[in-house]
């Protein structure tokens, strides 16, 4: 999808972490930055693949490699 990026999964290994925690965790590992998690934003689940699919707000200033 135009101007849409999708990030790398990664599954939820500890119980005590939500989707929301890991989904910012992999963006921090795999593009360095830091997810304010009021930014993630929740959409939907896929039920096919069983994931938690969700949005992220970037901040016009922030500079991607």
């Amino acid at each position: 999808m135009q101007h849409l990026w999708q990030s790398v999964c990664r599954s939820v290994k500890d119980y005590d972490e939500s989707s929301r925690q890991a989904a910012a965790k992999e963006i921090l590992e795999e593009t360095g930055l830091e997810v304010i998690l009021r930014d993630l934003q929740y959409l939907f689940n896929n039920p096919e693949y069983d994931c938690d699919v969700y949005k992220l707000k970037v901040h016009l200033r922030t500079e991607l490699d």
